[in-house]
Parts: C-alpha cells; structure tokens; sequence
C-alpha cells in the first residue's frame, strides 16, 4: 500500500419490513469494505514505515536580512522574514517573531543564529525562551565572543508544551553593539547565509496534567 487513503462512511441500505437474506448479505459487504480500508490503513500506520503516513505539525522559518542590536542589556525579539513550512505551526498574523500553533501539544523548537562580530573586545550574548509573552526561568543561555570579523553559530534545541493558539517567542539581549545576527547573499562557492532558522515539530499530545513553567 502506498499511501493511505480515508474511507467515506458506509452507506448502508435501508431495511425492508421482512427478513430477506439479500439485504442482510448487501449490509455485511458494505460493512466488510468499509472495515477493509480501515484494517489497511492501520496496516499501514503500525508498518515498519508507518510515519511517513502521519501527518504531524510542524515549521520552518528564517530571515535572510541582518539583524542588529541598536542598544546594550535591551531585550530583542528573533525575527523571521521567511517561511519554508508551516503545517499548523506559522509566524502570528501581523508578528515577525511569535510562532503559534494551532495544535495543541510538546513541540520541539531547534534555532541556530549566524552571529558576527565588528569589534575584538569581549561580547556576551544572551538567549531565552518567551511562551504568550512571559519569560521563561532558567531558559538562558550565554556565549562570549572575543574575535573581530569573527563568525560563530548560536544554537539551542528545546521542547516545551503549547496549548492552540499560544505562541514561543525567542528573545536575545547582547552587552555590545559590535554584535550582529549576520546574513549573507549567495557567493560562489555556497548559497545564501540566513541570520537565523528555526525548525519546529510535533512531538507529543498535551499532559493531562500540564507542568508548572521554572
């Protein structure tokens, strides 16, 4: 089986007044197909390949534009200016940085950010996670960058729980201005330079029980 296919709900025949074996034989094929092409695809699904069948949530998303940090010790959000995927999972109406969903469930959330530097002193960068516009505790991490005109990559993977319609939302604060989330055109050999990609997938229902944020 290739693919899977959703059954249309059995139209199953009317009955007459009288017992007649006919319709009592055209009932049970009916039935029988029907539960057939269930019985298939379940076949499917609990196959050795079976996920490929399971339509998950999930997103893509990267700006392929600079960002930068007009002010020291001032929290930013991560923006993004394009989207590659977005199946239940997309950038909130009217917002560059607020990733909704509308599945609720665990996801998880994979960013990574290009930094460049413009100066050889010491720079400290630091990342954390919002959820519906509350910072979440103990969700930072720090990098310090010592070079000039040096690349480094920012990157963390996490899972956290989203109920439909609430939203993640990275923010970023640096103590230096030479701090920059850098994006680069095409130039042969390699392609484009995006400033920042986050990736994010469906991994698991709600708790019944959801936890308490640190």
């Amino acid at each position: 089986m290739s693919l899977l296919r959703q059954p249309a709900p059995p139209s199953l025949p009317s009955a007459g007044g009288n017992y007649e074996r006919a319709y009592h034989d055209q009932f049970n094929n009916v039935l029988r197909l029907y539960f057939n092409q269930l019985s298939n695809n379940l076949t499917a699904v609990f196959g050795d390949n079976g996920g490929q069948y399971i339509e998950c949530p999930n997103g893509l998303f990267f700006n392929t534009a600079d960002q930068t940090f007009a002010a020291t010790n001032t929290a930013y959000p991560i923006v993004f200016n394009a989207t590659y995927l977005n199946n239940a999972v997309a950038l909130q109406t009217g917002s560059t940085s607020k990733v909704e969903v509308s599945i609720g469930g665990v996801y998880n959330f994979q960013y990574s950010g290009q930094v460049k530097t413009t100066n050889s002193s010491d720079k400290n960068l630091y990342l954390w996670i919002t959820r519906n516009g509350t910072d979440i505790g103990y969700s930072t991490h720090a990098w310090t960058f010592h070079d000039n005109n040096h690349y480094a990559e920012i990157s963390w993977n996490f899972n956290i729980d989203l109920a439909v319609g609430e939203y993640i939302e990275l923010k970023v604060a640096a103590d230096s201005t030479a701090i920059i989330l850098d994006a680069e055109t095409a130039t042969s050999p390699h392609p484009g330079i995006p400033s920042s990609v986050l990736s994010v997938n469906f991994m698991a229902p709600l708790p019944n029980i959801r936890p308490t944020l640190p």
